[in-house]
């Protein structure tokens, strides 16, 4: 699987879609750091750039499919996937290879992107209360707590690539999904009266509340402590998220066992 993976990276690599995204992204951080330094000075915290940056984080989940879609869903289309199969090569490998390839590539990306945010940020920045250091611990472990987001979303659009075999398909429902789950859930809990707590439930809610507390300058939100609620905190969430990663991932086996592709 390692040799796959490698394989496939060296592939993605030389794809000429890699400049248009990197171009994106590029531009989109020297907007933010033009707003930014435009500001007057006593405007011009640093604490506003980690704001921005959980904004950010909070919506972009909806370029993950897309991105998906540049990095694993190609052989699917293509009928590449078949001469994998051929080899003998287990199915859930080659699944779990293409998911590791997709989140590797977006996480990489990020990174890139909000490194450049936050390095030119502290150059054009006053000094800031709390401190600098602060802030950046409490992204990092934000940061940390949003992997688990990225990887079920990944895994979510492989699944329903896998489950309708039409990549167009799985990208329209991954957006469907990702739209309709938090209202239809709000639906249900305020028809049977149940208790508000059940909105983190949805994958959307908890990252958007991960990603904002990672723009957060309260340092000790980690703390065990209720971020909401007296019973959900940012442990809860996480332990939610793990629990649909592990859903996800069991539609995956018992639907892609026997997928012909």
């Amino acid at each position: 699987m390692f040799n796959f993976i490698k394989a496939e990276l060296f592939r993605i690599s030389k794809r000429k879609y890699n400049v248009g995204l990197y171009i994106f992204g590029f531009a989109m951080c020297a907007l933010v750091l033009y707003v930014f330094a435009g500001l007057p000075s006593v405007d011009r915290d640093l604490s506003m750039v980690f704001f921005s940056l959980g904004q950010i984080m909070s919506i972009a989940s909806v370029l993950i499919p897309l991105m998906v879609n540049l990095t694993a869903l190609e052989p699917y289309a293509s009928g590449a996937i078949n001469n994998n199969l051929a080899l003998g090569q287990s199915r859930m490998k080659i699944y779990l290879a293409n998911a590791i390839i997709s989140f590797l590539y977006i996480l990489v990306y990020m990174i890139i992107m909000c490194t450049i945010l936050i390095g030119v940020g502290a150059l054009i920045a006053p000094a800031v209360t709390p401190s600098f250091a602060d802030m950046m611990k409490n992204f990092l472990i934000g940061f940390a707590y949003l992997l688990p987001c990225l990887w079920f979303y990944v895994s979510m659009v492989l699944f329903f690539q896998i489950l309708t075999r039409h990549r167009s398909s799985a990208i329209a429902i991954s957006y469907v999904a990702m739209t309709i789950f938090y209202p239809v859930l709000l639906i249900i809990i305020n028809k049977f009266n149940w208790s508000q707590d059940l909105l983190f439930l949805a994958p959307t809610v908890i990252t958007r509340r991960i990603a904002e507390m990672m723009g957060s300058t309260y340092p000790n939100f980690l703390q065990p402590l209720a971020y909401t609620t007296s019973r959900v905190t940012v442990n809860t969430m996480l332990y939610i998220m793990l629990g649909w990663i592990a859903l996800v991932w069991a539609g995956i086996y018992f639907v892609g066992r026997k997928r012909e592709f």
